[in-house]
Protein backbone atom coordinates (compact mmCIF):
# COMPACT_ATOMS: atom_id res chain seq x y z
CA UNK A 1 0.00 0.00 0.00
CA UNK A 2 1.09 3.35 -1.29
CA UNK A 3 0.07 6.59 -0.52
CA UNK A 4 0.36 10.04 -1.75
CA UNK A 5 -0.56 13.62 -1.04
CA UNK A 6 -2.51 15.68 -4.06
CA UNK A 7 -0.10 18.62 -4.58
CA UNK A 8 -2.96 20.59 -5.60
CA UNK A 9 -5.79 19.56 -3.40
CA UNK A 10 -4.12 18.86 0.39
CA UNK A 11 -7.77 16.96 2.07
CA UNK A 12 -7.41 14.58 -1.36
CA UNK A 13 -4.95 11.29 -0.96
CA UNK A 14 -3.74 8.78 -3.84
CA UNK A 15 -4.42 5.64 -2.44
CA UNK A 16 -2.37 2.51 -4.12
CA UNK A 17 -3.47 -1.16 -2.33
CA UNK A 18 -2.64 -4.00 -4.54
CA UNK A 19 -1.97 -2.28 -7.10
CA UNK A 20 -5.32 -0.94 -7.90
CA UNK A 21 -5.50 3.03 -7.18
CA UNK A 22 -8.19 5.00 -4.93
CA UNK A 23 -8.33 8.57 -4.59
CA UNK A 24 -9.74 9.28 -0.82
CA UNK A 25 -10.91 12.83 0.01
CA UNK A 26 -9.97 13.74 3.58
CA UNK A 27 -12.75 15.45 5.86
CA UNK A 28 -11.65 17.04 9.10
CA UNK A 29 -14.25 17.12 11.86
CA UNK A 30 -14.63 20.46 13.50
CA UNK A 31 -13.95 20.04 17.34
CA UNK A 32 -17.47 21.14 19.27
CA UNK A 33 -16.48 24.59 20.92
CA UNK A 34 -17.64 25.18 24.50
CA UNK A 35 -20.35 27.71 25.04
CA UNK A 36 -20.17 29.82 27.93
CA UNK A 37 -23.63 29.31 29.61
CA UNK A 38 -24.74 30.43 33.35
CA UNK A 39 -22.84 28.45 36.27
CA UNK A 40 -25.78 27.21 38.34
CA UNK A 41 -25.91 28.51 41.88
CA UNK A 42 -24.25 26.52 44.63
CA UNK A 43 -26.35 25.28 47.64
CA UNK A 44 -26.27 26.62 50.69
CA UNK A 45 -24.23 25.78 53.13
CA UNK A 46 -25.88 23.66 56.00
CA UNK A 47 -26.27 25.95 58.82
CA UNK A 48 -23.87 24.23 61.67
CA UNK A 49 -25.26 22.35 63.98
CA UNK A 50 -29.28 22.54 62.71
CA UNK A 51 -31.06 19.34 62.56
CA UNK A 52 -34.16 21.28 62.55
CA UNK A 53 -36.38 22.52 65.31
CA UNK A 54 -34.40 22.37 68.70
CA UNK A 55 -31.65 19.38 67.41
CA UNK A 56 -28.04 20.12 67.44
CA UNK A 57 -26.84 17.28 64.85
CA UNK A 58 -22.58 16.88 63.86
CA UNK A 59 -22.69 18.04 60.39
CA UNK A 60 -19.59 16.17 59.63
CA UNK A 61 -17.24 13.58 61.92
CA UNK A 62 -15.25 15.16 64.33
CA UNK A 63 -14.26 15.49 68.62
CA UNK A 64 -16.22 18.12 70.80
CA UNK A 65 -13.34 20.17 72.37
CA UNK A 66 -15.89 21.96 74.53
CA UNK A 67 -19.10 22.22 75.67
CA UNK A 68 -20.21 25.25 76.81
CA UNK A 69 -24.15 24.58 77.76
CA UNK A 70 -25.60 22.14 80.53
CA UNK A 71 -29.46 20.73 80.93
CA UNK A 72 -31.91 23.49 81.87
CA UNK A 73 -29.62 26.36 80.71
CA UNK A 74 -31.28 29.46 78.87
CA UNK A 75 -30.16 29.65 75.65
CA UNK A 76 -30.72 32.30 72.80
CA UNK A 77 -30.37 32.08 69.00
CA UNK A 78 -26.45 32.58 68.10
CA UNK A 79 -25.24 31.68 71.35
CA UNK A 80 -22.66 29.20 71.78
CA UNK A 81 -23.23 25.88 72.58
CA UNK A 82 -20.11 23.77 72.30
CA UNK A 83 -16.96 23.78 70.03
CA UNK A 84 -16.44 20.80 67.10
CA UNK A 85 -12.98 19.77 65.52
CA UNK A 86 -13.40 18.24 62.04
CA UNK A 87 -10.73 18.18 59.83
CA UNK A 88 -8.38 20.27 61.96
CA UNK A 89 -10.52 22.79 62.03
CA UNK A 90 -12.66 24.39 64.79
CA UNK A 91 -15.98 24.80 64.70
CA UNK A 92 -18.30 27.05 66.78
CA UNK A 93 -21.90 25.23 66.76
CA UNK A 94 -24.90 28.18 67.85
CA UNK A 95 -28.09 27.46 69.12
CA UNK A 96 -30.87 27.79 66.00
CA UNK A 97 -33.27 28.38 68.17
CA UNK A 98 -33.70 29.99 71.60
CA UNK A 99 -34.94 27.84 74.53
CA UNK A 100 -34.12 25.64 77.31
CA UNK A 101 -31.19 23.03 77.04
CA UNK A 102 -33.43 19.97 77.10
CA UNK A 103 -30.42 17.36 76.90
CA UNK A 104 -26.39 17.51 76.04
CA UNK A 105 -25.29 14.12 74.33
CA UNK A 106 -21.77 14.95 73.89
CA UNK A 107 -19.15 15.51 76.65
CA UNK A 108 -15.52 16.83 76.05
CA UNK A 109 -13.25 14.52 74.07
CA UNK A 110 -16.02 12.51 72.46
CA UNK A 111 -15.91 11.40 68.56
CA UNK A 112 -19.28 12.50 67.27
CA UNK A 113 -20.58 11.30 63.53
CA UNK A 114 -22.65 12.94 61.03
CA UNK A 115 -25.83 13.35 62.16
CA UNK A 116 -25.44 12.80 65.54
CA UNK A 117 -27.70 14.78 68.26
CA UNK A 118 -25.66 16.80 69.94
CA UNK A 119 -27.81 18.88 72.31
CA UNK A 120 -31.51 19.46 72.50
CA UNK A 121 -33.20 22.36 73.00
CA UNK A 122 -36.95 23.00 74.10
Amino acid sequence: MTADRDASDPARLSITVDGDAHSVEIEEEEAPRPTAGPRPAAPPPPSAGSGGGGSVLAQIPGTVLSVDVSVGDSVNTGDKLLVLEAMKMESVITAEVSGTVKAVHVSKGDKVTAGQQMVEIA
